[in-house]
C-alpha cells in the first residue's frame, strides 16, 4: 500500500492536472497536450485513495539500480559551433564544467513508480522501459527529494552546460549527440521520423561515445537551470547555472515528435515548471 507521504503526493499532482484542465489550452514542447481530469476522474481516484488509506501495511517497491556515467570535467566553447542555430544559442563562449555523473538513460517510468507509488502515463505509451513523461520541474525535483531519502543519494538535475558537454561527449562539435551526420541521425534518436510518434523504450538506439543514451530525441529534459534568452551574452566562465530569476526552466534535447534541427546538441528550449507534455522527462545528474 502507498504511504502516507506518496498518497499525499498523488493527490497533489492529480490536483495539478485538474488546474492544467483542457480548458487551460496549454501545450507542450512539439506541441502535445497537456493532459487533464474531469471531476469523476478525480473523485474516484480520492475514493480509491482512501481504501488505501484504510490499510495499515505499507509497501514500497524496490528501486531498480540506476546505471550513471562518470564525466570527467573541462573547458568548451558552448552554444552554435556550427552557426545552424537560433540566436538564444549565441554568442559562443568558453565554459568550464567539473566532474560530474550522468545517468546513462532517462529515467524510467520503473525508477519513477517505484520512488514516487504512481506512473503518471497513465492514458498512453505505458511500458516500464519507457522514459517517463507528463512531468513537471516541481515534480522531477519532487521525485529526486524521494529518491534521495530513500538511497542516501545525492540525485540531482543536470545544469544546461552539463548537458550540452556531455550530448556534445566532453565539448567535442558534434551536432546531435553520437553523430554529425544526418544520414545516420537514426541510429542515434527516436525522433519524428524514427519513433511512428509513441515513445520507444531505453537503449532502443546506440549511445554517444561517452556511453549516454537517447541524449537527443526520445523526450525532452529537465535542466536545474532557470533560462534566459540572453544569458549566454552574460553566462561566467565556471559552472554556470543560468540566470537568477526567470518564468522559465530550461530544457533540451528535443523529442520523439520533434524535427532534427530541435534535436541539436546546442539546441535551447524553456518551458514553464508548472507545466508538462507527452514529451517532456528527466534525466539525473550528481
Amino acid at each position: 500500500m502507498l504511504s502516507n507521504l506518496l498518497r499525499v503526493a498523488f493527490i497533489a499532482f492529480v490536483l495539478q492536472l485538474l488546474v492544467l484542465s483542457p480548458s487551460y489550452a496549454a501545450t507542450g514542447p512539439g506541441g502535445m497536450p497537456i493532459p487533464g481530469s474531469d471531476d469523476e476522474e478525480y473523485q474516484a481516484i480520492q475514493e480509491e485513495m482512501d481504501r488505501e488509506a484504510a490499510e495499515e501495511e505499507e509497501v514500497e517497491k524496490e528501486i531498480p539500480p540506476i546505471e550513471m556515467i562518470f564525466i570527467e570535467g573541462g573547458c568548451f566553447d558552448m552554444g552554435d559551433f556550427a552557426e545552424k542555430g537560433d540566436p538564444d544559442e549565441k554568442p559562443v563562449h568558453e565554459v568550464c564544467v567539473s566532474d560530474f555523473r550522468l545517468a546513462e538513460v532517462e529515467v524510467t517510468q520503473e525508477l519513477w513508480e517505484a520512488v514516487m507509488g504512481f506512473n503518471p502515463m497513465i492514458e498512453r505509451d505505458v511500458d516500464m522501459q519507457k522514459p517517463v513523461a507528463r512531468i513537471t520541474w516541481f515534480w522531477a525535483t519532487r521525485f529526486i527529494e524521494v529518491l534521495n531519502d530513500r538511497t542516501g543519494g545525492f540525485y540531482r538535475l543536470p545544469t544546461e552546460a552539463e548537458w550540452e558537454f556531455a550530448a556534445r561527449e566532453r565539448g567535442e562539435d558534434v551536432v546531435w549527440s553520437g553523430t554529425s551526420d544526418e544520414n545516420h541521425l537514426r541510429e542515434y534518436s527516436s525522433f519524428e521520423d524514427t519513433s511512428d510518434m509513441s515513445l520507444q523504450t531505453v537503449k532502443s538506439y546506440k549511445p554517444n561515445a561517452l556511453g549516454l543514451y537517447d541524449m537527443s530525441g526520445s523526450v525532452w529534459e529537465w535542466m536545474d537551470d532557470n533560462f534566459g534568452f540572453d544569458y549566454y551574452e552574460e553566462s561566467p566562465k565556471d559552472d554556470p547555472y543560468g540566470p537568477d530569476y526567470s518564468n522559465w526552466k530550461t530544457i533540451r534535447g528535443g523529442s520523439y515528435v520533434d524535427t532534427p534541427h530541435r534535436m541539436r546538441t546546442t539546441y535551447r528550449h524553456a518551458f514553464e515548471p508548472v507545466l508538462t507534455s507527452y514529451g517532456l522527462g528527466l534525466r539525473l545528474a550528481e
